[in-house]
């Protein structure tokens, strides 16, 4: 299992939307994914699930109420994606940066655990911020993906997210930068092109090859509790999407493994 925190304390920059559609992209080549909704905003969870649909979240799962808390699994809802599980949110959530104990910060790690062999992908929407909430997805993951628009001033405080990535590491060693992906790029402005010319500049071989190209699409299909590959296939949204799933997978050395899954699950199923 591989577990991704997409992270940025700035907002508005694409974390939820890549969350929910490269999250998607992988369950439509097969993975076995889970979306998990770290930001207490819940638009991650909006987007698969209605509200009352949901009874548990992950408040019960990583807050202490009364001394109980719940297993992970009961914050889990499947999603009408195949392959695609979402664990939700709620806006009790922000309670948890008033957490202060040292051990507090593993409770994601420790209630992930359980759910090694469930799934081949975890990929954690993290919050705008660099607080006791982000770091607790970071300690409980292999790798950062970074989304950054393409923007003025769009690249203020990644250094600062550097700084808390390399502290975390004394605690989780093996977590890495996955890579930098530009969101909200448009080839007709200037902003756009100077934003990425700095991007490549500032993050070098960490910064992805693909573009997140703006598209009204990609702001629509929320709306319709959809991810991009649903309600617009054939958009550049959709491509963009895909062609960054390809290429993280290349960058996991995961691209023979998809054929394998595939293989595995047809076999299973035709039993």
């Amino acid at each position: 299992m591989k577990t991704i925190a997409i992270s940025n304390q700035k907002g508005g920059v694409g974390k939820t939307t890549t969350a929910v559609n490269l999250g998607a992209g992988l369950a439509i080549e097969g993975y076995r994914v889970l979306l998990i909704d770290l930001d207490s905003q819940c638009n991650l969870t909006r987007t698969f699930i209605a509200p009352e649909m949901i009874t548990n979240t992950l408040v019960s799962v990583l807050i202490d109420d009364k001394g109980e808390r719940l297993p992970f699994s009961a914050a889990i809802y499947e999603t009408h994606i195949q392959n695609l599980d979402l664990a939700a949110s709620h806006i009790r959530l922000a309670r948890l940066e008033k957490s202060g104990q040292f051990d507090d910060l593993f409770r994601l790690k420790d209630a992930l655990a359980p759910l090694e062999t469930e799934y081949d992908f975890v990929l954690i929407d993290c919050p705008p911020s660099l607080g006791v909430i982000v770091t607790q997805a970071l300690l409980a993951s292999d790798s950062v993906l970074i989304p950054l628009a393409a923007e003025y001033y769009a690249f203020e405080g990644t250094q600062d997210l550097e700084e808390t990535i390399k502290s975390i590491r004394r605690s989780n060693p093996a977590l890495a930068i996955l890579g930098y992906v530009v969101t909200r790029f448009d080839a007709r402005t200037t902003a756009s092109a100077d934003a990425y010319a700095q991007a490549r500049t500032m993050f070098g071989d960490k910064l992805l090859e693909t573009l997140i190209r703006s598209n009204t699409h990609l702001i629509a299909a929320p709306a319709y509790r959809q991810s991009i590959h649903e309600y617009a296939q054939n958009s550049r949204g959709s491509e963009d999407y895909m062609n960054l799933m390809h290429e993280l997978l290349a960058r996991m050395e995961m691209t023979q493994k998809v054929r394998l899954i595939k293989q595995e699950r047809r076999s299973g199923s035709a039993k």
